[in-house]
């Protein structure tokens, strides 16, 4: 096993000077000078000499724009672990999210070339095509500082200075760095002890996530804050209960997959470029990554569904598509979770008509940032019929969402759905149970003959074969016996 390839410090002497650099000065003078206070803060040598460490954080999560009602902030526990194998870019990260009661676990691995998701309760193991070493543990390395100092001193060449600011009285230089697959990053340094304070990220739908660190521990000579607190756009986010670290633990033994283990889904499907496909005469499901749109064209303007953000970017490609320069009317709001929201003020800019439950129409203006007229939005009482029998909707409330608004075509047999029936996975779908017997009860009950099914997050439409498999008896959650993060479970 090699040691990690991180740059060190080194003495060079110009005439009677004597300088410490960084090898190459990539970065500028003052770049690489606060690199080296903090990196000699957090350990100096014995950090960037690490080989791999474990991780296992408990703390509680306010859900803000993803509550069940938007009403309410649900407070959600969580227990995590992640072992990170430096050397050679592996990740194994472990999750349980809950109560004694009502828990649910995740578990993810990166094996320095592959990503797989993995479920102990179902027995399957799936290669995940869209799963990075930066990805797998769900941006959970954001919480620790001593992390965050690794990737500020691999990734030297994009770090600039940004100025100095006081932060909870004291004085604190900051440094903007950008690692691959992660998005751009404020350090705030304490200048009296190099120590991290803070990181600043931008959030997507305006303000900023800031990730606040305290109680400073020393082990095996490396320097790690205890405890985080985590805002996003100023409303309490992440808050830290306990943590626990080893530092160049032996973890040869931590990536293995697991045997016997089935994929029945196969790989994950690959969403990663923009896609217009045309699912039947006038109805298309366009869209990317996590955020996908339906859009049925009437023959004078287009009808939508699929309110992520970018959403101008996805009516663009369908208009190019068809050959047309017709207006979008109509957007259905399926309901009222913020990212499910990212794309109101483009569909105001775009002049539709929001059908919407009435009780999430202040969250769409709240995420459109403007005081949408009232005559801009027509509410949905339970189920409607729209442009002349083109379009009906149906509100399916549920454990997820208080309304849950579905598009359904009828020409086509088709219903858009946000958060409830989906896969991303090339063939099978998950388990359902309960819920989806529900699901199909409603749209029995209804009067919708669906055939096909499409989703905000998969660019992979389901058939009612597919409804019918996913309605059979759930297993109850397991978490694994070996899992430490299990206890009490």
């Amino acid at each position: 096993m090699t040691t990690p390839m991180r740059l060190k410090p080194t003495a060079v002497l110009f005439g009677a000077c004597l300088f410490v650099t960084t090898g190459p000065v990539w970065a500028g003078d003052k770049e690489n000078a606060l690199i080296d206070k903090v990196v000699a803060t957090y350990g100096g040598d014995k950090l960037l000499n690490l080989k791999s460490f474990v991780v296992v954080d408990k703390y509680n999560s306010f859900r803000y724009g993803q509550s069940q009602s938007p009403d309410e902030v649900d407070l959600h526990a969580g227990h995590s672990s992640v072992t990170v194998d430096l050397v050679n870019k592996r990740k194994n990260f472990r999750w349980v999210l809950g109560s004694k009661e009502d828990f649910r676990t995740q578990h993810q691995l990166f094996d320095g070339k592959t990503g797989y998701s993995i479920k102990h309760t179902e027995r399957t193991l799936t290669e995940n095509a869209g799963m990075t070493y930066s990805s797998v543990d769900r941006r959970h390395m954001f919480y620790l500082d001593t992390a965050l100092v690794l990737m500020l001193n691999d990734n030297r060449l994009s770090a600039s200075y940004e100025g100095e600011q006081s932060y909870q009285g004291t004085m604190h230089d900051l440094i903007k760095f950008k690692a691959e697959g992660n998005p751009e990053m404020t350090l705030f340094v304490n200048r009296e002890n190099g120590r991290v304070g803070k990181m600043q990220r931008d959030y997507w739908a305006g303000g900023y996530f800031n990730y606040s660190f305290s109680d400073y521990e020393k082990k095996q000579g490396i320097l790690y804050a205890a405890n985080n607190y985590v805002t996003r756009a100023g409303q309490p986010y992440n808050v830290s209960v306990s943590r626990k670290i080893e530092f160049n633990k032996d973890v040869s033994n931590e990536f293995n997959k697991p045997k016997g283990y089935g994929s029945p889904g196969g790989k994950s499907l690959d969403f990663s470029k923009m896609s217009t496909t045309k699912l039947a005469d006038n109805l298309y499901l366009v869209g990317y990554d996590w955020g996908f749109s339906i859009f049925y064209y009437t023959g004078e303007y287009f009808i939508g569904a699929g309110g992520y953000k970018e959403l101008t970017q996805r009516f663009e490609a369908v208009k190019a598509f068809v050959g047309v320069d017709k207006p979008l009317k109509y957007q259905v709001v399926s309901h009222h979770h913020n990212d499910h929201l990212g794309g109101m003020k483009e569909a105001f800019d775009l002049g539709v008509t929001f059908i919407v439950a009435k009780d999430n129409i202040a969250d769409v203006r709240r995420m459109a940032k403007v005081d949408i007229p009232d005559n801009r939005f027509i509410i949905v009482d339970g189920q409607g019929t729209y442009a002349d029998g083109a379009l009906k909707v149906l509100d399916f409330p549920n454990g997820h969402a208080t309304h849950n608004l579905m598009s359904y075509f009828p020409s086509a047999k088709t219903l858009f759905s946000a958060d409830m029936f989906g896969s991303r996975q090339a063939s099978g779908v998950d388990n359902g149970g309960e819920s989806n017997k529900k699901l199909r009860s409603a749209l029995k009950q209804a009067g919708f003959k669906v055939e096909h099914f499409a989703a905000a997050h998969s660019g992979r439409v389901l058939t009612a074969a597919d409804l019918d498999k996913s309605t059979g008896p759930v297993i109850d959650e397991i978490c694994p016996a070996d899992w430490a993060i299990c206890e009490g479970r």
